[in-house]
C-alpha cells in the first residue's frame, strides 16, 4: 500500500508551525532569533583557582636613565650617568592573596666620574652623589585582602602622608625598602587605620660594603601607628605615633619616638582652590639612643590654585635642636641641594615660597625660593632656588629636568646640583 504524497503547500505550512514554536520559546527565554544568530552563549567563567597566582601574574619593570651634576664647594664637580632597573613579577590574586618580587640594580657608566659616598676609593675628592652601583632584592611580599582590611609581609614600600617621616627616598636611584609586616583598615567609614612593624631598613647606599658604619642599613624595631579621618569636606585630619627603636651603630643615635598631627584640605571655589597644610609633632629620644632631649616640629603651607594649572604659595617649617627623621624622603623637604638632611645643632627653619603652571606642550613647572636660618633665628644659613620640569610622554614614558642652587651664608658651602632623566614603568 502506497503512501499518499505530501504536498508542497502542506510541508509549507508545517515548517510555518515550527517555526512559529520556535519564535514563542526564544521570547520567553528573552532570547531572539537574530540575538542567537549575532551573539553566541559565552561561556561561564572559570572558578577562581590558585593556579591564578601564575596564570594572571604579570611582569613590572621600571627604568631610569639619569645624568646628574653636583658641585659643592671646595670639592671638585661630579658628572654621574646612571641606570636603575627594576623588574618584578606581580601574582594573580587568590582567595584575597597575592605576591610580588622585584630585583633592583643600578649601574654607572663611568665610576671615576663621582663619588658615591661608597668605601670604594673612586671620584675622590670630588662631590658626594648618593647613587652607588648595586644590586639587590627591592621588594618580596605576600599581601592579604579581605574583611576591609590589607595585610602585608616581607620587604615593601612604605610611605605615609607626605614622606615627611617615613618614605621611600624615591629621589634616588636606590630605593630604601623595608622588612615589615603592615595592616591597613577601613572598616569604620572615612577612617584609615594603619599599624606598621618594621625589623630591618634597607637603606640607598646600595649592596656593596658600606664607606661607614652611618652608612649601614637599619636595624632594630619601629612600630607605626597612623590614624587619618576623612570625613571632614574637603580635608584629612590625621594623627600618629611612630616609636623607632634603631639598635645597631648606624640608627643607635637616630632612635627616637615622635607623636603628631596634621590637617590637610582645601576650600574650592568657583575658579580658585584653596590648599593648606597645618602639622605639629613632638620628639623624644628612643629608648636605645645614647642621647637625651626634647624636640618640636611645625610646619605650615598655605597655596592658591588657579583654573588647575596655576599654582602660587608658601610655607614654614621649623625643626628644633636634635629633631630627627631616620627613616624619611628628605629629598623633598628643605631644598633639593641636599644641604640640611640632618638637622643641625642650631635646629632649622625654612620659609619658602613656591609657583608652578603648565606650560606650552603640557610641560609642568614649578620654582621654589627658601630662606633658611636657625631655629631660634639668630643665625642665617643661606638661601636656596628650586626649578623643576616635568613632561609625560605618553602612560609610560616621562621625562624630568631640575635645578638646585644653595648659596651659603653661615651654614655648609655653596652647592649647585642639575639633572635630567628619562623613565619608562610598565
Amino acid at each position: 500500500m502506497m503512501l499518499p504524497p505530501i504536498h508542497r503547500s502542506t510541508s509549507r505550512i508545517g515548517l510555518a508551525a515550527l517555526s512559529m514554536i520556535a519564535a514563542q520559546g526564544l521570547v520567553l527565554s528573552g532570547l531572539s532569533a537574530g540575538t542567537l544568530l549575532q551573539e553566541p552563549l559565552a561561556a561561564p567563567e572559570a572558578a577562581p583557582s590558585a593556579l591564578d597566582f601564575i596564570t594572571k601574574a604579570k611582569l613590572t619593570g621600571d627604568f631610569r636613565l639619569r645624568y646628574e651634576f653636583a658641585e659643592q664647594d671646595p670639592l671638585e664637580s661630579s658628572n654621574a650617568v646612571t641606570l636603575r632597573s627594576r623588574v618584578g613579577i606581580l601574582t594573580g590574586e587568590y582567595a584575597g592573596f597575592q605576591g610580588f618580587a622585584e630585583y633592583q640594580g643600578t649601574l654607572a657608566f663611568d665610576r671615576d666620574d663621582y663619588r658615591s659616598g661608597r668605601g670604594d676609593g673612586k671620584g675622590k675628592g670630588k662631590t658626594v652623589i648618593a647613587d652607588p652601583e648595586s644590586h639587590e632584592l627591592n621588594r618580596l611580599w605576600l599581601s592579604y585582602k579581605g574583611f576591609d582590611s590589607k595585610i602585608k609581609v616581607g620587604r615593601q614600600r612604605i610611605i605615609l602622608d607626605n614622606a615627611r617621616f617615613v618614605g621611600n627616598v624615591g629621589w634616588r636611584q636606590n630605593e630604601q625598602t623595608f622588612d615589615a609586616v603592615t595592616l591597613t583598615n577601613t572598616s569604620l567609614d572615612h577612617l584609615r587605620l594603619y599599624y606598621g612593624y618594621i625589623w630591618h631598613t634597607q637603606r640607598i647606599f646600595g649592596s656593596e660594603p658600606p664607606a661607614t658604619a652611618a652608612q649601614t642599613d637599619f636595624d632594630g624595631s619601629a612600630h607605626l601607628v597612623n590614624f587619618a579621618y576623612g570625613g571632614v569636606p574637603n580635608a584629612t585630619i590625621a594623627t600618629y605615633a611612630y616609636f623607632m627603636d634603631l639598635d645597631n651603630e648606624a640608627g643607635s643615635a637616630q632612635s627616637n619616638n615622635t607623636y603628631g598631627a596634621f590637617i590637610d584640605g582645601g576650600a574650592p571655589m568657583d575658579l580658585l582652590e584653596l590648599g593648606y597644610r597645618a602639622e605639629y609633632a613632638f620628639q623624644t629620644n628612643g629608648p636605645d639612643s645614647p642621647l637625651s632631649y626634647e624636640a618640636n616640629y611645625y610646619h605650615l603651607e598655605g597655596s592658591a590654585k588657579l583654573e588647575k594649572n596655576h599654582v602660587a604659595g608658601a610655607g614654614y617649617e621649623s625643626l628644633e635642636p636634635q629633631f630627627r627623621t631616620p627613616l624619611a624622603t628628605l629629598h623633598a623637604f628643605n631644598g633639593f641641594a641636599d644641604r640640611f638632611l640632618v638637622t643641625p645643632p642650631d635646629g632649622l627653619a625654612d620659609l619658602y615660597v613656591f609657583t608652578g603652571t603648565k606650560l606650552p606642550w603640557e610641560v609642568g613647572f614649578k620654582a621654589i625660593y627658601h630662606w633658611f636660618g636657625s631655629q631660634g633665628g639668630s643665625l642665617e644659613y643661606g638661601s636656596e632656588v628650586d626649578l623643576v620640569l616635568t613632561e609625560a610622554i605618553n602612560a609610560n614614558v616621562s621625562v624630568l629636568a631640575k635645578y638646585a642652587n644653595y648659596f651659603a651664608d653661615e651654614y655648609a658651602t655653596d652647592t649647585q646640583q642639575a639633572s635630567f632623566e628619562i623613565d619608562l614603568k610598565f
